[in-house]
């Protein structure tokens, strides 16, 4: 389907590389001037008035959210996006499958804009996604309404870049993965398939979204016995996870993702001696390994403890995954159990450890990634 790119960039300029992209540039200076914070509102609200113009010539009223991404805590996007108690408690809500009118879309225009979240806007008739750099698409079923759009988006002052299939465009699997509902895990029998788990330190039910989610905000307000005992649950529930299955040594492959004590920003005295051997051997491995298929970094049952701390910590991401099981970690400090069968025997094992669960609705018959 036919998708325009609606952009505040007059791409004639070549100078246009230098303007703002973000929220977080206010304050900075741009062709001379200072972006303050009305500036960036009335390009913000520029976007808005466009898709509801668009939405209002279509006659569609409510957009469905897919494909939700909350990448950062309650309390860094507060701070970060500038957002107010009122948008605080509506992204708080904001999850797949809930259905926004007039406000609601202004709202999640506002938070994709701002890089609070990143999601979807769906209806039949047209889905709205969002990029990097202050990039917004919208793609249509009808290719002749393009016209009337293109003209739409230049009222308001934007530009417009025509494409004939989506660059925000998604594998089908992916798009799957990312859009179905976490549910309470009783829908579905506990048979001997395939099950999805999400795993979380906050009661998922409730809607709201954590105040912290990630380790670095240890120097931001985080107390380090908080952390320590959240992290405790995680450990154990992963050793006891790994233990049902019988699983006594993991395979990591190349192209790790690594991130440094001083990129953290954190002290180096969080770190345990063990921690920052193994740190060194698996960049050393990522490094000197030619080819990731034949020859895998191996991690024995000893060192299960010190690998998952590092995972927990953000000094580096990986998939761990075996024939039978896949674990990986999100930057919402929130673990993915992806395994076959015995799906009542672990989900007790997550509540044994004072944690949350959801399951994924409808579960896949086989493993599928997790973002």
């Amino acid at each position: 389907m036919p998708t325009l790119l609606i952009h505040k960039y007059d791409k004639s300029n070549p100078n246009y590389i230098q303007d703002w992209i973000s929220i977080s540039d206010i304050g900075k200076i741009f062709y001379g001037t200072v972006l303050t914070l009305d500036k960036y509102l009335k390009i913000e609200n520029s976007y808005i008035q466009t898709i509801h113009e668009i939405l209002d010539f279509m006659k569609i009223d409510t957009l469905e959210i897919r494909a939700i991404e909350k990448g950062f805590s309650l309390q860094y996007i507060r701070k970060n996006s500038l957002i107010n108690a009122k948008q605080a408690s509506f992204y708080q809500m904001l999850d797949n499958g809930v259905y926004l009118t007039q406000n609601g879309i202004t709202e999640a225009i506002k938070l994709n804009l701002r890089e609070a979240l990143w999601c979807r806007l769906y209806n039949p008739k047209i889905e709205v996604n969002f990029g990097y750099d202050y990039y917004m698409g919208i793609t249509v079923a009808e290719q002749e309404k393009i016209e009337i759009f293109k003209k739409i988006i230049e009222k308001h002052g934007l530009y417009w870049q025509e494409f004939t299939t989506s660059p925000f465009k998604l594998e089908e699997e992916f798009k799957k993965a990312k859009t179905f509902f976490w549910g309470d895990g009783q829908t579905n029998p506990s048979g001997d398939y395939h099950h999805d788990l999400r795993i979380s330190k906050d009661d998922p039910l409730n809607r709201t979204y954590t105040e912290w989610s990630h380790f670095d905000e240890i120097e931001n307000g985080l107390d380090w016995e908080e952390y320590q005992a959240v992290e405790q649950k995680y450990l154990q529930l992963v050793l006891d996870f790994l233990e049902f299955f019988q699983i006594n040594h993991l395979a990591v492959n190349g192209g790790l993702e690594f991130t440094s004590i001083q990129e953290l920003s954190v002290p180096a005295h969080y770190f345990s001696p063990q921690e920052e051997t193994l740190f060194q051997q698996l960049q050393e491995y990522d490094e000197t390994v030619e080819d990731w298929t034949v020859e895998s970094f191996m991690i024995p049952k000893e060192d299960f403890t010190t690998l998952f701390q590092l995972i927990f910590k953000g000094r580096f991401y990986t998939w761990i995954s075996t024939a039978s099981i896949t674990i990986q970690f999100d930057s919402s400090y929130r673990l993915y159990l992806s395994f076959y069968g015995h799906k009542k025997e672990i989900q007790q094992l997550v509540e044994k450890h004072g944690l949350y669960w959801q399951e994924r609705q409808p579960p896949y018959k086989k493993a599928v990634g997790f973002r």
